[in-house]
């Protein structure tokens, strides 16, 4: 519960409203929804969100499709973009699906993330702003970046192209006098390709969604695997910053029993936010939409709005402290991939 703050009459408020909220108990499972959907609406909406000292670029991965790779980037994207700050989604994804529920143009032919891999086009070229959400641009992907895996292959500096992109990008931004950017999220493809390792060169942090249900920890040690390898050769200041657990349903004990894994097991990195199983966010992306514009007030949108702000604060904290080059270079990779081993060792029955 957010604790009062005497000197801020707004905090106050907001305080006050939170507990008066009926006490529910989990005899009533419905009910303690519903208040929780409240508190948020209360804590939550018209709330603005700490900027980072600098710019955090954050990819979202997970090589096993249908974990909400996609919908995680586009959601919380719009929902910090909402909350007054400066957000960039790079779609790096073929399917292009983030592009969609940004609901910008990316048909054949369009200026894409394509050009600016491939080609070394300017990403200031391609950039487009999001319709719906201000403060909210996005690089979209068209079906051209599906044979971009085997062009870049005998390029030079394959790796690193749009590293290179998107560092030319931002100082370009400060150079004619926009706003920095606060936030890019990278979309990757559900796969470990060179389109994947542009990713998370290009970043310093990676955020994993996971679904709650037990296939989608299987991959989960070949990823950590995956990023400890770029951390050794390519990007030492690479890290497992954030996982949010996806599709929660707390009505099974399936849902109930990889969520208190994944917690037991990275109890720092894992949001306390879970987001539930949703029609809403899966309808809004059919309206060229993200939820956060669809149905603002939904438990799906309510729930990465939350989200949304503990990437914020858990930033804003990181950076104040100023050792985010001392922890990136840690070895995050090797560290994590070694509790997941030892999750992995648990009995079947436990899990």
């Amino acid at each position: 519960m957010t604790p009062r703050h005497d000197l801020d009459p707004e905090e106050t408020r907001r305080a006050a409203l939170v507990e008066s909220l009926p006490v529910v108990t989990d005899e009533t499972p419905l009910m303690a929804e519903l208040k929780q959907d409240a508190r948020r609406r209360i804590e939550l909406q018209g709330r603005r969100f700490p900027r980072p000292a600098q710019t955090r670029v954050i990819t979202v991965a997970n090589q096993k499709g249908g974990v909400g790779k996609t919908t995680t980037t586009v959601n919380i994207a719009a929902a910090l973009a909402q909350a007054g700050l400066n957000v960039l989604v790079l779609d790096n994804d073929p399917q292009g699906n983030a592009s969609t529920a940004l609901g910008v143009e990316h048909r054949a032919g369009t200026p894409s993330i394509y050009e600016v891999l491939v080609d070394g086009a300017p990403l200031a070229e391609a950039v487009q702003e999001s319709p719906d959400v201000p403060n909210l641009w996005c690089l979209p992907a068209t079906i051209d970046l599906s044979g971009a895996e085997i062009e870049l292959v005998s390029m030079v500096a394959r790796e690193t192209r749009l590293r290179n992109a998107l560092d030319t990008y931002l100082e370009w931004r400060v150079a004619n006098g926009h706003e920095r950017i606060d936030y890019v999220f990278v979309d990757c493809p559900p796969s470990l390709g060179l389109l994947t390792v542009n990713a998370f060169v290009v970043a310093r942090e990676v955020l994993i969604p996971i679904q709650c249900e037990y296939y989608a920890l299987e991959g989960l040690s070949q990823l950590l695997k995956t990023i400890q390898l770029i951390q050794a050769h390519l990007n030492p200041r690479l890290h497992v910053s954030t996982i949010l657990l996806t599709m929660y349903d707390a009505r099974t004990n399936l849902a109930q029993q990889v969520a208190t894994e994944v917690r037991t097991h990275f109890p720092e990195r894992t949001l306390r936010t879970t987001v539930p199983r949703s029609v809403r966010i899966s309808e809004a992306p059919s309206y060229g939409q993200t939820v956060m514009t669809y149905d603002a007030g939904s438990s799906g949108a309510l729930a990465y709005l939350e989200a949304a702000r503990e990437v914020a604060e858990r930033g804003a904290m990181e950076f104040a402290e100023d050792h985010i080059e001392g922890k990136s270079s840690n070895g995050d990779g090797h560290q994590a991939e070694h509790q997941y081993q030892a999750a992995s060792a648990v009995p079947q029955e436990e899990q």
